[in-house]
């Protein structure tokens, strides 16, 4: 759909960063970092695969792609950096699972065959051997392949669109792709099809079923002779909910199907089949209405061949199932449903008394298991698992009993957010609408909160809104809630009556009285954070997509505490919506209490559109131009209506083709880019970049920003208490350092012999070269009279700098070549320099400029650091305590195979120390 206080804590720092440093967080690290996903188990649980994927540069504009990976469990500890790569390309895929015999591994995806023709369909089922060898396709359908399971070693069943007809081939060559609504006479028709293939890729293919149904899974016994099909006999049943999909009981071997669960009081999800293929368990999603399943809690049922009827099984746990089981050959595994939280148990079955008894599964590492399969002998189990403030990882395991054992972690999170700190977050809970208990995720800044210091605090509200927020990572585009974190702020998550996961009275509060629970829930949670002296009032924010656009939307209308607003894909008037979304008139039906027709003053009061009038909050509007979810006339509404209003400011982004949600890289980096430069202005009082017709590291970008920079008279730095030239200090990565290498003039308060007053005329904002024992004196002088421990930078923090700052623009010799000199040259140019004054290529400093992650260079605050990337090399202490110099200089060229060494009259160095408290928060808005 639309996607007093107790405290639990819940704290994590990832794999550390090099003593004294910081690895930001980038809006990179989720529009482009690689992910991992579609995990399988082999069926005697001797090797994991998994879905890859990574933004590519394809024709000039950044995909997604993925490949195939696989880890080997026999390895005494195997990680995804020990894995093997079996594909090659650039396609999409998904849908893994190994054969029954472990010998090969089945996927589906947009490869183009080496036979590729435009007659097939874009998405064909594929295999690769596990023995090695290329993967190839083993159908050639002319419609997309939808799903697929198993039957033997070398036999599949698939669902696929029938072949078009010949209605339909006419209607193509004639160029008339005209849609008729929800009509089954232009929908063609899935079916099963049972596909053979050989060792060199050859297929026979036979349809198994004929009737016109609509299939849209399929799930196949461990045997291979069965399969469950769920059938949808309406084209607009997830509009209306009235004819519900039929549930066939497939005979693979005959190619015959029976019709079971007929009543359609049952809809069968999740469906598992047990080890010994005599029945399959299935999830159903209750609810009390009785037409529509809105709010629904899951119930498990199980369905036994032998008698051809469904049995429910009592989990004795009130608030249901969080996802399908996993069987076992005694009972299964399953996660129920608590809240913020997962409930991860094994049921198993008595066969003398036929009870079932749960126990609690011990030994889980990674936080909540999001997520997990079971190997076919019962004995491995690979599941997911991350917290509010770790993320995902898969871990593979060893079941014994109620515990896991043998636990090890074979897919990691990201290469790229190793060392990223993802602070801590708290489970808070307080008394919300009708005074009932409300339970939430406080998630902190990543920096440090004195005692009694207030921050900004943004409302993060998931959709739905029968979603729930879980002790589990969901920072992603919708919500980067670690960006905001980044920033100094606290986010809060809140699950307001409405919500999944707290049974079926709690999810279905909110039907007939839309708004008139959750908006008190939201209100009171904002209002505990600030009782409690952590959440400044001055600086409120809120965010949300869908169903948490939609209740942002309503919040703004309520109260104008709120500094900013980002709202993606939200409904503000429901008249249109009824007719306009994919399942309009079920949701709509369901929690306004019929169609808009006939509740005309109820639609009109819940429609936020007609009271737009009262707000003030600055509110930027996002949305996809193809949502079926939230069409997007209902943002175009909202911001047209801000627009004309004229009390707030606001801004409306439409991402061309993008549905309910967005996929493409270049729209994921936008939304972020600009809701951050949105809560930066309105929140966080930082003026924010805009796009310039001076480019961003532009040479003219670096003087306009060094502009900005403290000087003392026409010397670079501040004026200390002591009385004296002190280099300017700001906040770059984790720790503070100077704007610019330390200068001439700066260096003279500590030596004044060092530089003789004529060699000072016009160049005291040139950096000071001093040898390294002389710079290290001058950061111990420096920390003692300033209070502050001031040092130079480890080699390890010197190279993160110098990468930091890398680009094309800084003071290297390739600057005044106009090319990368080779070794012959390069020895050649030496002979000329040689008989030049020394240091004749260094230039004043403020040449090029360099901003902390999620900063920009415009930006107010200033926090720019200057020559990273050339100019004067810079002294940092090894390991053992040595100095070396590191990073570009003007008398080496931008050659990273370059064995050269800067000389010592490029050399010189700046000061860096732990950052100051007061530093760590942004400045009021």
């Amino acid at each position: 759909m639309r996607g007093a206080i107790w405290v639990t804590w819940c704290c994590l720092a990832l794999a550390p960063a090099a003593q004294g440093t910081e690895n930001p967080w980038t809006i990179d690290d989720f529009a482009t970092a690689d992910s991992d996903s579609g995990g399988a188990i082999s069926p005697d649980g001797s090797a994991v695969a998994w879905v890859r994927s990574q933004v590519s540069e394809i024709a000039g504009v950044e995909q997604p792609t993925s490949h195939l990976r696989l880890a080997r469990l026999a390895a005494a500890d195997p990680l995804a950096e020990t894995s093997v790569r079996l594909t090659r390309g650039v396609e999409q895929m998904e849908n893994l699972k190994f054969s029954p015999d472990g010998r090969w591994l089945g996927y589906l995806s947009d490869r183009a065959a080496s036979d590729e023709s435009s007659d097939f369909g874009s998405v064909q089922l594929w295999v690769v051997s596990l023995a090695g060898g290329e993967p190839f396709a083993v159908t050639r359908f002319d419609r997309d392949v939808l799903d697929y399971g198993w039957i033997d070693g070398s036999t599949f069943v698939v669902a696929a669109q029938e072949s078009p007809s010949e209605r339909e081939r006419a209607a193509n060559e004639a160029g008339d792709d005209s849609i008729a609504v929800d009509d089954p006479a232009d929908a063609p028709p899935i079916r099963l099809f049972r596909v053979t293939f050989g060792e060199s890729g050859e297929e026979s293919v036979r349809r198994l079923t004929t009737e016109r149904v609509w299939i849209d899974s399929l799930s196949v016994s461990p045997d291979g002779r069965r399969a469950v099909a769920l059938a949808s006999q309406s084209r607009s049943f997830g509009f209306d909910q009235k004819v519900p999909p039929h549930t066939l009981l497939v005979d693979l071997e005959a190619g015959r199907s029976e019709r079971i669960l007929a009543d359609g009081k049952l809809l069968p999800q999740g469906i598992r089949w047990s080890p010994d293929s005599r029945g399959f368990y299935f999830t159903n999603e209750r609810s009390s209405h009785p037409v529509y399943r809105m709010a629904t809690v899951s119930d498990l049922w199980y369905f036994d061949l032998t008698s051809g009827k469904p049995t429910a099984i009592d989990l004795g746990w009130e608030r249901g199932l969080a996802g399908p089981v996993e069987p076992l050959a005694d009972g299964f595994l399953a996660r129920l449903a608590d809240g913020t939280r997962f409930k991860a148990v094994r049921y198993q079955r008595d066969p003398r008394t036929a009870r079932w008894s749960r126990r609690d599964l011990l030994g889980v590492e990674g936080g909540e298991i999001e997520e997990w399969t079971v190997s076919h002998n019962g004995k491995s189990v690979l599941y997911r698992a991350s917290t509010s403030v770790r993320p995902p990882a898969s871990w593979v395991a060893r079941l014994e009993g109620a515990r896991l054992t043998q636990v090890r972690e074979v897919i990691a999170p990201p290469s790229s957010w190793q060392g990223k700190s993802a602070g801590k977050s708290e489970l808070v809970r307080w008394k919300g609408a009708r005074g009932e208990t409300v339970e939430g995720i406080l998630l902190y800044p990543l920096d440090a909160v004195k005692k009694g210091e207030r921050r900004p605090l943004i409302l993060a509200v998931h959709g739905g809104p029968t979603d729930v927020d879980t002790d589990t990572w969901r920072t992603e585009w919708g919500l980067p809630d670690v960006l905001w974190r980044a920033r100094g702020a606290y986010v809060l998550r809140v699950n307001y009556h409405g919500s999944g996961g707290y049974g079926l009275e709690w999810a279905e509060s909110i039907v007939g009285r839309y708004y008139e629970l959750e908006i008190p829930d939201l209100e009171t949670g904002v209002d505990a954070m600030i009782s409690r002296g952590l959440a400044d009032p001055e600086r409120l924010g809120c965010a949300g997509w869908s169903n948490g656009g939609i209740l942002c939307a309503e919040l703004i209308t309520r109260t104008r505490r709120y500094k900013a607003a980002s709202i993606g894909a939200a409904d503000v008037e429901w008249f249109s919506d009824w007719a306009n979304v994919d399942f309009g008139a079920a949701f709509d039906n369901y929690y306004f209490g019929g169609p808009p027709w006939e509740r005309v003053e109820h639609y009109l009061a819940k429609s936020p559109f007609f009271r737009l009038a009262a707000v003030t909050t600055p509110t930027i509007v996002f949305t996809g131009t193809a949502d079926t979810n939230v069409p997007p006339h209902q943002s175009m509404s909202l911001f047209r209506a801000l627009q004309q209003i004229g009390k707030a400011p606001t801004r409306l982004l439409q991402f061309p083709e993008a549905t309910h949600g967005l996929d493409r890289v270049a729209h994921v980096r936008r939304k972020m880019t600009e809701e951050l430069a949105w809560f930066d202005r309105y929140l966080f009082g930082r003026e924010p970049r805009v796009h310039s017709a001076i480019p961003e590291g532009s040479p003219l970008e670096s003087r306009v920003v060094a502009a900005r920079a403290a000087r003392v008279g026409g010397a670079y730095g501040v004026e200390s208490a002591g009385g004296i030239l002190a280099p300017e200090i700001v906040r770059f990565g984790g720790f503070d350092i100077a704007r610019f290498e330390v200068t001439r003039a700066q260096f003279a308060a500590f030596d004044p012999t060092s530089q003789p007053a004529l060699g000072m005329v016009g160049m005291e904002n040139f950096p000071a070269i001093v040898p390294f024992e002389r710079a290290r004196a001058y950061a111990e002088w420096l920390a003692k009279r300033e209070g502050r421990p001031f040092r130079l930078p480890s080699e390890a923090e010197a190279r993160e700098l110098a990468e930091a700052g890398a680009s094309d623009g800084g003071n290297s010799l390739d600057r005044w070549l106009g090319y990368t000199p080779n070794p012959e040259d390069l020895a050649e140019v030496r002979t000329t320099l040689a008989t030049l004054p020394t240091g004749t290529l260094l230039a004043e400093v403020g040449r090029s400029v360099a901003v902390s992650a999620g900063d920009t260079a415009g930006d107010a605050s200033g926090d720019a650091v200057f020559d990273l990337d050339g100019n004067a090399a810079e002294w940092a202490v090894t390991e053992g305590g040595a100095g070396v110099a590191v990073g570009p200089s003007a008398d080496l060229p931008d050659d990273p195979r370059s064995l050269e060494i800067p000389a010592p009259e490029y050399t010189g160095f700046r000061v860096v120390a732990p950052p100051r408290a007061s530093q760590l928060s942004p400045p009021p808005s």
